[in-house]
């Protein structure tokens, strides 16, 4: 599979991202109640003020197209800014 990721910061702390997670951030997010097998791409928070849950994981795209358009938007408005 190739590898997307973009990221969007919405605030000094707190970045939206979209990309793979691992395997330890696909079981926290099972123990929070989601249906994550930490396969394909996933759009999430990652929050640096928060060490003992680094990510929050918002939804899992159904196709890579998907995620890969998603990321290339958040590369753009990164140039643009």
């Amino acid at each position: 599979m190739e590898e997307y990721f973009g990221s969007f910061p919405l605030s000094n702390a707190t970045t939206l991202c979209v990309g793979g997670i691992t395997e330890k951030e696909a079981e926290i997010a099972r123990e929070d109640g989601l249906d994550c097998d930490g396969m394909g791409y996933y759009l999430f928070l990652s929050n640096e003020d928060d060490p003992q849950k680094p990510i929050e994981v918002l939804a899992k795209f159904t196709t890579n197209g998907a995620a890969e358009k998603l990321a290339r938007l958040f590369k753009r408005a990164e140039i643009a800014a």
